[in-house]
């Protein structure tokens, strides 16, 4: 194994590991504590998830930086908190897509209908 996958797996360790005691945490936690942190919960797989060995996303300079931190799950949870995008602009495109989609299957709806007349 060469040393950028060498990092990459051992990156991708200490990421899962630190989810995985994130997960035993919650599961001493109360129903209410477990649902206002549902959103911790989700972001933290999603940013875990990519930082696959076999993905090439990143530098090999930036791997190490966070390698090197103490906590790169909530280094990378932190960053993603502080992003003035936030989830919204995404959402927001996935929304105005469906609607597009929904606006055109209906029409074809109507107009199958029309035909059938």
């Amino acid at each position: 194994m060469d040393y950028e996958m060498k990092l990459k797996q051992e990156l991708y360790d200490k990421l899962e590991k630190e989810y995985n005691d994130f997960i035993e945490d919650l599961k001493t936690k109360t129903p209410d504590e477990i649902i206002n942190k549902s959103y911790e919960k989700v972001m933290k797989e999603e940013l875990k998830e990519m930082f696959y060995p076999e993905l090439n996303n990143y530098e090999l300079s930036e791997l190490k930086a966070l390698n090197k931190t103490k906590a790169p799950l909530e280094e990378l949870y932190q960053g993603w908190m502080d992003y003035d995008g936030g989830v919204h602009e995404p959402l927001q495109y996935s929304i105005e897509d469906t609607l597009e989609f929904l606006k055109k299957e209906q029409q074809k709806n109507r107009n199958k209908s029309m035909e059938g007349r």
